[in-house]
């Protein structure tokens, strides 16, 4: 490990990350979804003369720029900020095996964004089928880069046969990219229809009959949530047997927050069958905005859900969440992860690995191994965590972390850094009434 870890105090890098991801992820779905409906829609009221989805179609442009390419740029150059910081070592792994991905998307973005601004500023300044080739280019590319950097993410649950042919391609198309790819167009399309149903109703110059025919045009583009429960059984086979243990009862955050996940999606689904497409409901701003907090919600909770099954890795099989590669484990066994991790010296006021105290061995290793998942006293704090464990306790959690917690990463280390560890876990809580242990640290605790 050649790089510090940025430590977040009380909320975690990896929380900082969660956060902003979830924001991005729900902007951009929309702003694929949005472009796609832009073109179809505009295409379709050139062909069938129906000017008020036109009109319609100026004013939802004009939330389409400020929303996506203001929020979500914003939000983008967040995630690569906090997870450059975050895991170094994974994203330079994802750079390096994916550079031509990473340069193709990048391509398809700065096509979308030029396309989204020439298509907002022509707004009847061009002939109108010309206009119209514009609106596909933008939801073309927007969509091209969604089909990309799906690649990617599924490639850090599913890396597949990657882990031994090391190929773009099979890195790429790993055995969850098609099932997941759909779910985001699924996502996309919702999204886009909500925001249109938002949109309409915040726009002034509308009668409550040009409203209700908008949102009639927006709910279309709910349908596709009838293929959610297929395309999430469908990702969910191909994902490992013990990532599928983690949502099934393993891990109860992942259990709930997956359930969350599928009631939002299901109601949403529901109204829209029942209010939209079934009954035709005309759907107020109220309405429209409990959806997209729904949608919201959903979004939200599945996305936690993918990045949590990946637990104990961050890139399956090849690296740990605390950024130790698994063909290193062995070495680290034998020499400890202080020679590895550097900077941990410094971080606890050394200046080499030999002057530390046993106190700031502990400390340092608790850094090196721990700190990208837990903090000290806010999310995911280990105080709480160990709070009253007596010696022996500790010991024996850190023995068998990957046997009782298949979700968290094997200690790693001679039996000097495993005593050292438990000496300092156990110091964090001195002022507890804690059991006390018979003082004797043995193999088995």
């Amino acid at each position: 490990m050649q790089y510090p870890i940025w430590e977040v105090p009380m909320l975690g890098g990896g929380m900082v990350i969660a956060i902003i991801a979830i924001i991005h992820v729900t902007i951009a779905h929309f702003a694929v979804g949005a472009g796609l409906f832009a073109a179809v829609t505009e295409t379709k009221a050139i062909w069938y003369n129906q000017p008020l989805l036109l009109r319609f179609l100026r004013d939802f442009i004009r939330y389409l720029i400020l929303v996506s390419f203001v929020l979500g740029a914003l939000t983008g150059v967040g995630i690569w900020f906090s997870i450059s910081l975050v895991s170094p070592e994974a994203t330079s792994t994802l750079i390096h095996q994916f550079v031509w991905g990473w340069a193709t998307e990048w391509v398809f973005f700065f096509l979308e964004i030029t396309a989204g601004y020439i298509y907002y500023y022509t707004w009847d300044r061009l002939e109108p089928r010309k206009h119209a080739i514009i609106g596909w280019i933008y939801a073309v590319s927007a969509y091209m880069s969604l089909v990309i950097i799906n690649g990617i993410l599924t490639f850090m649950l599913t890396p597949g046969a990657w882990l031994e042919t090391f190929s773009f391609w099979d890195g790429f198309f790993n055995p969850t990219y098609w099932p997941s790819l759909v779910l985001r167009t699924i996502s996309c399309t919702s999204l886009a229809a909500i925001f249109v149903m938002v949109a309409v109703n915040f726009a002034r110059g509308y009668t409550r009959e040009e409203r209700h025919q908008v949102i009639m045009e927006g709910g279309k583009w709910m349908v596709p949530l009838a293929l959610m429960l297929p395309a999430s059984i469908w990702f969910f086979i191909q994902v490992p047997q013990e990532a599928r243990l983690l949502v099934s009862g393993q891990a109860i955050a992942m259990t709930l927050f997956f359930l969350f996940g599928v009631a939002a999606s299901t109601l949403v689904g529901l109204y829209a069958y029942f209010g939209l497409i079934l009954r035709q409901r005309y759907i107020n701003l109220e309405t429209s905005i409990l959806l997209g907090m729904i949608a919201f919600i959903a979004t939200g909770s599945m996305e936690f859900v993918r990045e949590g099954i990946r637990k104990p890795f961050i890139i399956y099989e090849y690296m740990y969440s605390n950024a130790i590669r698994t063909a290193d484990s062995g070495l680290l066994n034998q020499e400890g992860v202080l020679a590895w991790a550097p900077w941990t010296v410094l971080a606890v006021g050394g200046t080499s690995e030999a002057e530390l105290t046993p106190e700031q061995r502990g400390e340092a290793l608790f850094r090196a191994q721990c700190l990208r998942c837990h903090t000290l006293d806010g999310f995911n704090g280990i105080k709480p965590l160990i709070k009253r464990w007596p010696e022996n306790s500790i010991r024996h959690a850190l023995e068998n972390l990957h046997v009782e917690q298949y979700y968290m990463p094997p200690f790693f280390g001679p039996e000097k850094d495993l005593e050292e560890l438990t000496r300092y876990l156990l110091s964090l809580n001195q002022g507890e009434a804690a059991p006390q242990s018979n003082g004797k640290i043995t193999a088995n605790g």
